[in-house]
């Protein structure tokens, strides 16, 4: 699930409303909180997806990190069949099938696909695809004996996994993992992209040099992007990667890389469009040694026991946890965080929204921008 390291708007005096809110297989409510210009999607508190509330802008990915996957639709040759596995709000999958992708999805919480086709754009685009309700770790490893609602094995030219729920599961990037994709469920030559939150640079990138490494070990080739662009002499505009985490985008696969973007018509920088004609720009250098496999250790299913993990390992995911307020809170203003914080200490309550369950309160704390 595609995080807000970098989001298309800025925070400001906000209605907000409460659309919907459920509980997920965890416990944790899956809520849906509109504002005048956006609605997003919470597990938690953990922001995992977002879509503006016009119907002109509802096409435009609404957080950078979503922009970036969806470029999986420029590779080349053009995929006609993706798995997507997580979903969020859908911002990846609905485009892709907008354009005729065929693109299945996996996702373990039914609360959270129930949320998309009813709030978001995922809703309106259900073809062509299916969508199954499953945990997908689990479900990647059962090749035979399906039943009738879930997906026939097959294999795909694109696997597309965004897994991130606050944290980033270490089981979706251990060797053991990347190469049951690859054997059981991409085609010869077919790509796997890695959605991670992380830090790109600096003392805590171990994580994602380690997933640029073991995708290494695994595939041929390896690239790696970042969902915003950081030149040197212009810090004001984006983060560093080494002081705070964005969503980074592994492509991996045994036959060359290659993208078709749609060519720059003057969008301008904080648009999805703009990502779309720039992102191969951003790659990101300080991982390139690591994406060359010269570099990094290599996770493998011992690292998913908490127990065995390294300390570094887990000092990394403690620093991207750490960070995840400062990413986050420019999404909703104060008074829906307000309302977040309510639905946690009594879940039932948003379920039926009380009549007068819209609040207005300014904010102007400004959050970070392409």
């Amino acid at each position: 699930m595609a995080f807000a390291a970098v989001v298309f708007w800025v925070a400001a005096a906000q209605e907000v409303s409460l659309l919907s809110s459920e509980q997920s297989s965890t416990g944790s409510p899956v809520t849906v909180i509109q504002t005048r210009t956006h609605r997003v999607m919470l597990l938690g508190r953990v922001v995992i997806g977002a879509e503006y509330t016009h119907d002109w802008a509802r096409d435009q990915a609404a957080f950078s990190g979503m922009a970036l996957m969806q470029t999986v639709a420029f590779l080349r040759p053009a995929p006609s069949r993706v798995l997507a596995i997580g979903l969020g709000s859908g911002t990846a999958p609905a485009f892709l099938r907008q354009r005729g992708i065929a693109t299945d999805v996996v996702e373990v919480h039914e609360a959270v696909v129930q949320a998309a086709r009813a709030h978001f754009l995922f809703g309106t685009v259900d073809d062509p695809g299916r969508t199954v309700v499953a945990d997908a770790l689990v479900w990647l490893q059962r090749t035979s004996q399906r039943g009738p609602s879930e997906l026939v094995q097959q294999r795909y030219q694109v696997v597309l996994s965004d897994l991130f729920d606050g944290d980033n599961p270490t089981a979706s990037i251990s060797y053991e993992h990347f190469d049951l994709i690859k054997r059981q469920w991409l085609e010869e030559g077919g790509v796997f992209a890695l959605n991670l939150v992380a830090f790109g640079a600096g003392k805590h990138a171990r994580l994602s040099k380690a997933a640029a490494r073991t995708l290494r070990s695994c595939f041929r080739h390896v690239l790696v992007f970042a969902d915003h662009d950081t030149p040197p002499d212009d810090a004001r505009r984006a983060p560093s990667l080494a002081t705070a985490p964005c969503n980074l985008l592994f492509f991996a696969s045994d036959a060359p890389i290659v993208f078709d973007p749609p060519p720059h018509q003057g969008d301008p920088p904080g648009s999805s469009y703009h990502l779309h004609s720039h992102f191969l720009k951003w790659q990101v250098p300080e991982l390139a040694a690591a994406a060359a496999g010269e570099e990094g250790e290599i996770l493998t299913n011992r690292s998913a026991d908490h127990e065995l993990q390294p300390v570094w390992l887990r000092e990394d995911g403690d620093a991207i946890r750490l960070a995840l307020w400062d990413m986050q809170h420019h999404v909703l203003p104060d008074s829906g965080w307000e309302m977040v914080e309510g639905l946690l200490l009594d879940p039932m309550s948003g379920r039926r929204p009380p009549d007068d369950h819209t609040i207005t309160k300014g904010f102007s704390r400004h959050g970070g921008e392409l």
